[in-house]
């Protein structure tokens, strides 16, 4: 475990300030595509450096419908490509991140007046399947009894069946991280709360020049802009006009008791060409995504009362004795999805899912759009381009990159937690909680933690006070709501925010970067106003 605290930062800071050596590869932008395409930079030997205007995954990566999964609605759309390329890529990540991605079964049912009904959602799971080329569960047609017996929560009246698939979930955020972590692993360096200004082009030896609103510069060999929503005219000059559609997705999260679930469900949406879903997620659930066009500033796509309406009155139909009201609704989150602009699109549904690589007359590349299932592909395709312009750069003696690898080597090095004794039933259930969130760290953390560190944060979640030390020194959380909200959800799973725990996080954080009162007192008002933005409510710490 790499340290990365606010030591670590520091150090890195002076650096950048200090050294004028170029670096092979600097990426803009700390989510799920910047953080592939600086590990597989760095595993080919280039000297990467990503620069992030706010926090790992703080867009797109951490406020998606936390799924792996290959698309089934894009095959009706006919994006075949697409689908096959993320069915392969979710393969992958089963190996390579299995305590973060988990194959699940979907149940996706068919009612009377559904624009898909049994023999179509049968004939695109076969095909799905197909695709797949038959690896793991193949699909599986149910009755309507057989449906319901499945999940009796299920609507009677106008059920016509259902099809079983396989898909995955994951932790769209820790993901991420496990990503960038493993980036760092080989030698790449992260600077986060370091917004990028401008990118100029150079002489040599560096092709470009890197601007930082704090007006470091940082040279280097190659840029690539993964900014998601963000990837806009100020960093791409005339490539970034007019290149995405900005679509809006919601989500709500609610209790099981209230919402009980077995597995997750696709609900479809009338008269429209879209799907939500109804996943569980240990003792919450939670029901999503809207999918609107959107305008504004990404990071302040906020929910509203009509989000909220418009998901409530969509599932409500599906599951009629589910408990699905306004008072019912724990917490919400809200992202921005950037989808490369595509004429003729009727609305932001029916946009291609696909991912485009764009380039500056001065060759700053850019990638944009795709999928979280795809990311790795996504990156192997630019830095195969960045390593051809990277190697000219170097001296002659210097030893060429190597091959891409990273479709093969896990996440997280180690192995799965051993079983623990019959007599440590605690210890066991502190390894297992820690590895589905960590891996096979997860032992280190467990023999390090003392009795307060074992303890939970939030008496019904599983979140430990271990992890919230392990954010700070190692994680590269830098304020409380990384923590809360993008290394533990406790934003989106409990009731009060984290609001009962925020300034004792807070307190832990500033202490190890060395500062004072008032700081924790600026973190627990970035918390509130982040909060506030993101899920629609206002938090308030108990006296």
């Amino acid at each position: 475990m790499r340290p990365w605290g606010a030591a670590e930062r520091r150090a890195l800071r002076s650096r950048l300030r200090d050294t004028a050596e170029p670096w092979d590869l600097v990426v803009v932008g700390a989510g799920i595509t910047g953080a592939g395409i600086a590990r597989d930079a760095a595993m080919r030997g280039l000297s990467v450096l990503v620069l992030e205007a706010a926090d790992v995954a703080f867009g797109t990566s951490s406020r998606s419908t936390r799924l792996v999964h290959g698309g089934v609605r894009y095959l009706e759309q006919g994006e075949l490509g697409l689908v096959y390329e993320a069915l392969r890529e979710r393969a992958r990540l089963y190996q390579s991140a299995p305590h973060l991605v988990h194959a699940t079964r979907f149940l996706f049912p068919a009612y009377r007046g559904d624009r898909l009904g049994p023999w179509k959602l049968r004939l695109g799971l076969t095909l799905y399947d197909t695709l797949n080329f038959h690896r793991g569960e193949p699909h599986e047609y149910l009755t309507p009894e057989a449906a319901r017996m499945a999940e009796p929560l299920l609507a009677e009246a106008g059920l016509r069946g259902a099809v079983a698939y396989e898909d995955a979930v994951t932790d769209d955020a820790r993901l991420t991280l496990a990503v960038v972590l493993d980036a760092r692993r080989h030698g790449a360096e992260v600077l986060t709360y370091a917004p990028v200004v401008a990118i100029e082009a150079t002489a040599a030896p560096a092709r470009h020049r890197v601007l930082l609103d704090d007006g470091t510069a940082v040279a280097a060999h190659a840029v690539v802009v993964a900014a998601g929503p963000w990837s806009s005219a100020t960093l791409l000059g005339a490539r970034g006009n007019d290149l995405l559609t900005l679509s809006k997705g919601t989500h709500l999260v609610v209790r099981a008791r209230d919402v009980p679930v077995r597995q997750p469900l696709v609900v479809q949406v009338p008269r429209e060409k879209r799907i939500l879903f109804v996943v569980p997620w240990g003792s919450r659930t939670y029901l999503g995504t809207t999918d609107a066009a959107y305008e504004g500033d990404p990071g302040k796509s906020g929910v509203t009362a009509d989000d909220e309406r418009e998901i409530l009155e969509l599932v409500r139909p599906v599951l009629p004795t589910a408990r699905l009201d306004a008072a019912a609704i724990v917490s919400a989150w809200s992202g921005v999805r950037p989808l490369v602009r595509a004429e003729g699109a009727r609305s932001t549904a029916e946009v291609s899912r696909k991912h485009r690589i764009v380039e500056r007359d001065d060759g700053v590349l850019a990638i944009v759009g795709g999928k979280l299932t795809t990311y790795r592909q996504m990156a192997e395709e630019i830095v195969d381009r960045v390593v051809a312009r990277v190697e000219q750069a170097w001296p002659a003696e210097h030893a060429r990159a190597q091959p891409c690898t990273t479709a093969t080597v896990p996440l997280v090095v180690g192995e799965p937690e051993p079983s623990a004794p019959d007599d440590d039933q605690e210890h066991a259930t502190l390894v297992s909680e820690l590895a589905s969130r960590h891996g096979p760290i997860a032992r280190a953390m467990a023999a390090a933690a003392d009795a307060a560190g074992r303890a939970r944060i939030i008496a019904d979640l599983p979140y430990r006070w271990c992890e919230v030390d392990h954010a700070i020194g190692f994680e590269g959380a830098v304020h409380a709501i990384d923590v809360v909200r993008r290394r533990l959800p406790l934003v989106l799973t409990d009731a009060q925010q984290g609001a009962t725990a925020i300034v004792e996080i807070a307190t832990r954080l500033v202490d190890a970067a060395g500062g004072s009162a008032r700081d924790i007192d600026d973190e627990l008002e970035r918390w509130r106003a982040e909060v506030a933005i993101e899920t629609g409510r206002t938090p308030t710490i108990p006296r």
